[in-house]
């Protein structure tokens, strides 16, 4: 999907701000759709481009002012509805796929049904497949490590790669699934370049690695009756 559908960036573009929920293009969301300003959102983007840009809130001002237009950071990750299904009461389930990183260089006036929307610039740097070689050996490799397949992330991971999935795809979709800290995802994402997007993660793989290979020296936390050793 991420390869075929183009985005207009001359057109305003929805925004769906949340305050944890950070989505890498190429990987997917699954969201659950019910305030009503969200729910014609929704409905707009299905009845056009089903295009929304995935937002996240900058600081605490969310908290008491979520109804209005609380301050969001600038990277977005802009997502096209995959699959949809509307309830009998309106609210919306719903995978949203990312698509393409962007910064908002313009938010406009929301919408008469209330939700946010803004004029935004892509930020992806195009890189060749063949330039990216060495990194994808190295990502190969790093997955295949025996101490790091004991995680089901990694293995699940390791069980999507194929040739047919793009380096960068393969990137931000490994990051997508190794990585649950919402600060870790907005500094991937906020990343323009592939080959530095790259680098973040095999340092986080190799920092894991070693976590887990200190765990196996130190042996079982618990005694062979169950009991904590700590």
């Amino acid at each position: 999907m991420s390869q075929t559908l183009s985005v207009d960036f001359n057109k305003p573009i929805r925004l769906f701000p949340l305050a944890k929920c950070i989505l890498l293009p190429h990987a997917t969301v699954p969201l659950h759709i019910y305030e009503p300003r969200y729910r014609a959102m929704v409905r707009d983007a299905l009845d056009s481009d089903g295009l929304i840009a995935m937002a996240t809130f900058d600081g605490s001002d969310y908290q008491h002012d979520y109804e209005g237009c609380p301050p969001i950071r600038s990277c977005v990750c802009v997502g096209y509805i995959v699959h949809h299904e509307r309830l009998p009461d309106g609210r919306y389930n719903m995978l949203l796929q990312g698509i393409a990183r962007a910064h908002i260089q313009e938010e406009l006036e929301p919408t008469d049904d209330g939700y946010r929307n803004a004029i935004l610039r892509p930020t992806e740097q195009d890189v060749m497949e063949i330039d990216l070689e060495s990194q994808r050996h190295r990502l190969e490799m790093t997955l295949s490590d025996p101490y790091l397949r004991q995680l089901s992330s990694i293995r699940n991971i390791g069980s999507w790669m194929s040739p047919e999935v793009p380096t960068p795809a393969a990137v931000d979709l490994a990051w997508q699934a190794a990585s649950r800290d919402s600060e870790q995802r907005y500094d991937m994402l906020d990343e323009p370049c592939v080959f530095k997007r790259f680098e973040k993660l095999e340092r986080y793989l190799a920092q894991t690695r070693r976590s887990l290979v200190i765990a196996d020296h130190m042996g079982p936390c618990t005694s062979e009756t169950g009991l904590p050793l700590n």
